[in-house]
């Protein structure tokens, strides 16, 4: 697309308009009449374009997303990765076709299937000894597409919360071999790639990436961006689901914030290279620690800045230890669970903010001792009795937890941070399942998707 404005961006484009004596007889309904960011919360008006059919500043922002990310082309999302989940899997796949995907997919993408009607089969990758999900291999999917010969496309996330990453090389080889389509939630991801120490860059061999601009780079939380590499993903079908998925009246704030994020990219190798020795450090700091454990993989293996505190060899629990940092320190870690809690990290991270962890990761561990904590396996062994969206068309009723085994699930119970099922529509509900949304609850990780002590079923 051609774009009309030689040497601007969304930035100063808004900038320019909220500074002109243009009076806005149109939404929205502030007027621009208040101070902030309420000066550039703009609608389509003549001049600043617009994100469902871009043809000026806007496209021209997409074709430097393109050219930053290493995509074809690129979209720019204000609804999350979530909206770039389900337009992606909307676009790959029709009604009832059969998709594969990682039994700890991000519940978007759960929906993405439902919503199309869509047969599921799953990948399940093994956990490691904090009870994280690893990476999905090469073999699973390569053994997933031998016994499902008719699906269509494959989800797979990399890197996942935690940080693993997965071979996308050789996974997208064994998917185009077969035409089929690889979609990559890299939601946490956006970062990698732009330094030689974030490894495993999805834009490079997947059809179809989705990112988080605002979970590790500095943009507005809801942004996000959608990529297209090579000839499987059809753009055209792209933007027919985002018309369905996004809304209607995208904020120009949040466009004008990945359109900041995008410039600060384009100057970031002094900063990268500032991260990435701010991490190096804090690594070095916390190899003595004698009763906590920080996860300290090759960053072939794992996103280096996805910060893993063990405590599976104290007499804490995970989220003893983030309330402790949280009271005691003052720092709020991304998630706890039974045995680890997860500091999330990104290029605007200071020496200042790495060494305070580390220090007060230094004083409570001398004040811990060593233990074995026996946490559950997040692990499910899943029963499908049906389909999502069968279960999802049928009935249902709440009954008690307590009742529930050997009942068909209408609900989808998720541990969340991270977002990932213990129950999908369609499954039946096991004594193992119950027993880890129980242990959940009773150390304090939030569970969603039931209705108070019950939970929904398929009568």
């Amino acid at each position: 697309m051609k774009v009309t404005k030689q040497n601007m961006n969304l930035k100063k484009t808004l900038d320019e308009y909220s500074k002109s004596n243009m009076y806005p007889f149109h939404m929205p309904g502030h007027k621009r009449n208040l101070d902030g960011v309420y000066k550039i919360d703009m609608t389509e008006v003549e001049g600043v374009d617009d994100l469902h059919d871009p043809s000026d500043v806007i496209a021209g922002e997409q074709e430097k997303m393109a050219r930053l990310f290493g995509a074809d082309e690129s979209f720019i999302l204000v609804g999350g990765s979530t909206v770039g989940n389900l337009a992606a899997i909307y676009a790959a796949c029709q009604e009832e076709d059969k998709i594969i995907i990682q039994r700890n997919s991000h519940r978007s993408v759960y929906n993405g299937a439902m919503i199309r009607n869509l047969k599921v089969e799953y990948l399940n990758p093994k956990l490691d000894e904090q009870g994280i999900y690893e990476a999905v291999t090469p073999e699973m999917v390569e053994k997933a597409l031998q016994e499902n010969t008719d699906a269509k496309a494959v989800v797979i996330t990399s890197p996942t919360y935690e940080g693993y990453h997965t071979n996308l090389e050789i996974i997208a080889k064994i998917c185009h071999e077969k035409n089929i389509c690889l979609i990559v939630d890299a939601a946490h991801g956006a970062h990698l790639g732009f330094h030689s120490e974030f490894k495993h860059r999805a834009t490079e061999f997947a059809d179809i990436t989705v990112q988080s601009l605002h979970k590790t780079l500095p943009s507005l939380t809801q942004t996000a961006a959608l990529h297209i590499k090579g000839k499987i993903a059809d753009g055209r079908k792209i933007r027919e689901a985002l018309d369905i998925f996004e809304t209607s009246s995208p904020s120009y704030v949040l466009m004008n914030s990945v359109s900041e994020c995008l410039d600060y990219l384009e100057k970031s190798v002094d900063s990268f290279d500032n991260y990435v020795e701010n991490l190096k450090d804090f690594y070095s700091k916390c190899g003595e620690l004698k009763h906590l454990k920080v996860v300290d993989e090759d960053s072939e293996i794992k996103d280096p800045g996805k910060i893993i505190i063990s405590t599976r060899q104290t007499n804490v629990t995970g989220i003893e230890l983030a309330r402790i940092l949280r009271e005691k320190y003052e720092l709020e870690t991304e998630m706890s669970s039974f045995a680890y809690v997860l500091a999330m990290t990104s290029v605007m991270d200071t020496k200042t903010g790495f060494d305070r962890l580390a220090n007060a990761l230094i004083e409570i561990d001398k004040s811990l001792e060593l233990g074995t904590f026996e946490f559950p396996s997040i692990y499910i062994r899943s029963t499908k009795k049906m389909e999502m969206f069968e279960a999802k068309a049928k009935g249902s009723r709440v009954i008690d937890l307590q009742d529930s085994i050997n009942h068909v699930s209408a609900a989808m119970v998720c541990l969340y941070p991270p977002g990932a099922p213990v129950l999908v529509p369609g499954e039946l509900i096991t004594t193992e399942a119950l027993e880890l949304i129980k242990k959940a609850k009773n150390v304090g990780i939030h569970v969603t998707g039931l209705s108070g002590n019950g939970v929904s079923v398929v009568n």
